[in-house]
């Protein structure tokens, strides 16, 4: 068996694919099968700890058992593809949905967990990011002419995202770091933006009249594209300290 076979057959008996004699593990006191379900579990343990420190929230809501029923649902139906855990955990929302009993007792949770996973992946994006030099400082408004004013194009900074639910997402991230559960009234709907500043991610809710300029400016619509009643609540998302810079639009 050459070693790509070897790492493949390995990789499908962690997910009950194939049996560990399938592997190549020889027997001693332990079968083969006992010793693969030992690497099973760390393997199983190793990425629901991931999972924990990706969906704090979803945990805090359903409980540390029930979590890691879910988790280990999640594990075993999602192989890990890369040799790192950064990006793992993606569609964890997809697997708190197949659980009816926890969508029976509290629907929100799958919005929380795709809420928490736009938390993972503005921090990720963040740190990942690359200088934008063709970006022309907001300082610079004042020098631009009005003619080419309708042209200008806002842009937001690197992991800064929209959000909406149906849920009150925003709300319940406050909450639960002001540890304020008391008055939530979870069951309302809510649009917001996650961002990256100082350091730490940060959640904005909005009007849904300035998420609608949000999600303009994620389409980098210019100023003429966007309705003219849009365009009183662009300073309230760049008082935000959400927009990298600007650039003129070629009409």
């Amino acid at each position: 068996m050459n070693l790509a076979t070897l790492q493949s057959q390995f990789a499908k008996a962690l997910h009950y694919q194939t049996s560990g004699e399938d592997c190549g593990i020889t027997a001693d006191q332990f079968s083969a099968d006992e010793r693969i379900q030992i690497y099973r579990n760390n393997f199983i343990i190793s990425l629901s700890e991931v999972l924990s420190a990706t969906y704090p929230m979803v945990e805090a809501l359903v409980g540390e058992a029930c979590f890691t029923q879910i988790a280990r649902q999640h594990v075993l139906s999602h192989p890990l593809t890369e040799g790192h855990v950064t990006h793992y955990g993606k569609g964890f929302h997809k697997t708190i949905k197949k659980f009816d009993q926890v969508m029976s007792h509290a629907p929100y949770c799958a919005e929380v967990a795709r809420f928490e996973w736009c938390l993972d992946v503005t921090r990720q994006t963040h740190c990942n990011a690359r200088t934008t030099e063709n970006l022309i400082p907001l300082a610079d408004l004042a020098h631009v002419n009005e003619s080419q004013q309708p042209n200008l194009v806002f842009h937001l900074r690197a992991g800064c995202s929209g959000f909406d639910s149906n849920y009150a997402v925003f709300d319940l991230f406050h909450a639960i770091q002001s540890q304020q559960l008391e008055q939530l009234n979870i069951n309302q709907p809510q649009q917001g933006v996650i961002a990256y500043q100082r350091d730490q991610v940060v959640c904005y809710k909005l009007t849904p009249q300035a998420f609608r300029v949000l999600c303009a400016l994620e389409n980098k619509l210019s100023l003429s594209e966007m309705p003219k009643v849009m365009l009183d609540e662009l300073n309230h998302i760049t008082a935000l300290g959400l927009i990298d810079g600007f650039t003129i639009k070629e009409m």
